[in-house]
């Protein structure tokens, strides 16, 4: 018994004959295509990416909370934010019923914005969560 022959015999490709490469069929874009029924041509009016929304602002770590009630304090918006990981600080605009929230990183105010959309403040009054823009 030879291990290092088994080995070796194991590891080394094995070699395919001309007439089994033929047999099989090259697999292409086009014969992909044809097997599935797809025509590039069929969709000349398939929707663009939608552009970006003028208000949506890319993913980051500050978070822009609106439709606050009046008697909204820094301290009730530090207690409510601070549950999710990465909590920084709470700015509140007076006057403004708006406030921005910022976590270390845009995941972790990703989370934050996730768990606390249409949180009820108050019975009628539900917060309003989006990333601030830049």
């Amino acid at each position: 018994y030879a291990p290092q022959a088994v080995w070796a015999a194991a590891s080394e490709p094995k070699k395919q004959t001309a007439a089994a490469a033929a047999a099989v069929p090259a697999v292409t874009q086009k014969s992909i295509q044809d097997r599935i029924g797809w025509n590039p041509n069929q969709t000349p009016n398939a929707p663009k990416a939608a552009p970006k929304a003028a208000g949506v602002a890319e993913p980051n770590k500050t978070l822009f909370v609106e439709n606050l009630p009046a008697e909204a304090t820094d301290t009730m918006l530090s207690m409510l934010f601070r549950q999710y990981p990465g909590f920084q600080e709470v700015r509140l605009i007076p006057g403004r019923n708006v406030a921005f929230v910022d976590y270390q990183n845009e995941y972790q105010a990703g989370m934050a914005m996730q768990g606390l959309q249409g949180f009820a403040m108050t019975p009628e009054v539900k917060l309003a969560l989006s990333y601030a823009r830049k």
